[in-house]
């Protein structure tokens, strides 16, 4: 599709919002339809109805968005107070495994415990750091736990807080990341729904300034939404180069401004 550019001396220039800025976008759009709907029908552009259309997919995909941002912003905070739990509960098994093999620290290994070998700290037991290698510990300590007597167990912490414990952390994890995935998947639909509004705004507003304002860019596109601003003296010299016509994908070019004056 071709671009052209008119070098008509106009005083003014439309400003657009940037493909990263969805929520301008979605302004400008309601903002134009909040005018469009007060003109006659035979008044307004070809693109009112399409942008309508895009404008409540556009809205729906962000209400969306928010609330998937909330799921996985709650199941982030509920994963940080588990992993905090599990942390103190790790360190007491560490305290009481100490206490229990002072003199032969290797047995704690069985309870999923690494012993540091060499060193200043040899004979040292570790406690387990990152989220998986915790995990990892708890369940090598319900599976010792479990293959023994019930007498011989630890009555503290009970066994049942343990598993249950880990059976959280384990779930939890799992419903984080699978906010966070939608999350994403959901920011990608977004920016395509707004993408395609952006495309359907410039549409109509190269429509306005064609059809109504002789190709020029007037301070009534306002009423749409639209944003001029005064061109500056730089800018009017640079635009007297002549210009000639360049492929391009939409019908006016994507980004800050729009040049048609």
């Amino acid at each position: 599709m071709i671009r052209f550019q008119f070098n008509n001396g106009s005083a003014h220039r439309v400003i657009l919002p940037l493909k990263q800025q969805k929520q301008e976008t979605i302004t400008l759009a309601q903002a134009f339809m909040q005018y469009e709907n007060s003109l006659p029908s035979e008044d307004q552009t070809p693109f009112t109805a399409d942008i309508g259309t895009a404008l409540s997919t556009a809205l729906a995909a962000q209400a969306t968005s928010v609330t998937q941002e909330i799921s996985r912003k709650t199941a982030s905070e509920t994963l940080k107070r588990l992993d905090a739990t599990a942390r103190s509960t790790v360190g007491q098994i560490r305290n009481l495994l100490e206490g229990r093999f002072a003199n032969t620290p290797e047995l704690a290994q069985a309870w999923g415990f690494f012993v540091r070998q060499t060193g200043r700290g040899a004979g040292n037991i570790l406690t387990p750091r990152g989220r998986d290698d915790i995990i990892t510990c708890l369940s090598q300590y319900i599976a010792n736990e479990q293959a023994r007597p019930v007498a011989e167990q630890f009555s503290q912490p009970l066994l049942a807080d343990v598993i249950t414990l880990r059976d959280d952390l384990v779930q939890q994890r799992q419903q984080r990341d699978q906010a966070r995935q939608e999350r994403l998947s959901q920011h990608t639909s977004l920016e395509a729904a707004c993408e395609a509004l952006a495309k359907k705004l410039r549409l109509a507003l190269a429509y306005l300034i064609l059809t109504h304002y002789d190709g020029e860019p007037n301070r009534d596109l306002a009423h749409w939404g639209f944003e001029l601003v005064a061109r500056t003296p730089q800018r009017d010299a640079d635009e007297e180069r002549p210009s000639t016509p360049e492929p391009e994908e939409d019908p006016l070019p994507e980004g800050v401004e729009l040049v048609l004056g």
